[in-house]
């Protein structure tokens, strides 16, 4: 992800642009004007109480953290690779995100409404009860996940292969299943919410 051999560990937030930093189990609760993070690592942090007016981050790994019921709204997040987080209720509104990798995260309750998505993947990850409300996106990839009762609205599924997770009680339009790709169990599974008996 980045070529830095060591980083500059650091004990708190600035509002500020942050190059080559490691931060690790600190706790976040106040308020940040604009927080800018590139080639970072962030490792075991809990920012669950924390009010951002700005967080960008670039090129950075985030291991361990909570970011529980955190708003992360109209903003970029590119290169960026969240593994083992705590994204319970996490709103991405308006943002845009880029080669992002979520691996074996819980993203329970969270809102990409009105994102832009490029290349971005789940891996083993919850999803129950996500949004995806008029998204746009190119090389997005659920594998392996949690997607109960996750929902689609105004959003093109052409081309998106859900066939290795979970997508029980799935909400979504009939019209905008079309080209959507499912394994044989769930082509039934959705024949059945859309009323077809089958014999």
């Amino acid at each position: 992800m980045n070529n830095i051999k060591e980083y500059k560990k650091i004990e708190n937030l600035p509002d500020d642009v942050m190059e080559g930093c490691l931060i690790e189990k600190i706790k976040v609760d106040n308020y940040h004007d604009y927080i800018e993070i590139n080639n970072s690592k962030i490792i075991s942090c809990d920012f669950s109480a924390a009010v951002f007016q700005g967080l960008d981050i670039e090129s950075s790994k985030i291991e361990n953290c909570n970011f529980n019921n955190l708003d992360l709204s109209s903003h970029s997040y590119k290169n960026v690779i969240f593994n083992n987080c705590n994204l319970v209720g996490i709103d991405f509104t308006d943002s845009f995100l880029e080669k992002v990798l979520f691996c074996n995260c819980n993203l329970s309750y969270s809102n990409f409404n009105s994102t832009n998505l490029k290349n971005v993947h789940f891996e083993e990850c919850t999803l129950k009860d996500a949004s995806f409300i008029e998204v746009k996106w190119k090389d997005l990839i659920f594998e392996n996940s949690d997607l109960t009762e996750i929902e689609f609205y105004k959003t093109k599924l052409v081309n998106l292969d859900l066939s290795s997770c979970n997508i029980d009680k799935i909400k979504v339009p009939i019209k905008e299943l079309y080209g959507l790709i499912v394994s044989t169990e769930q082509a039934l599974l959705l024949s059945m919410m859309l009323g077809i008996k089958i014999k």
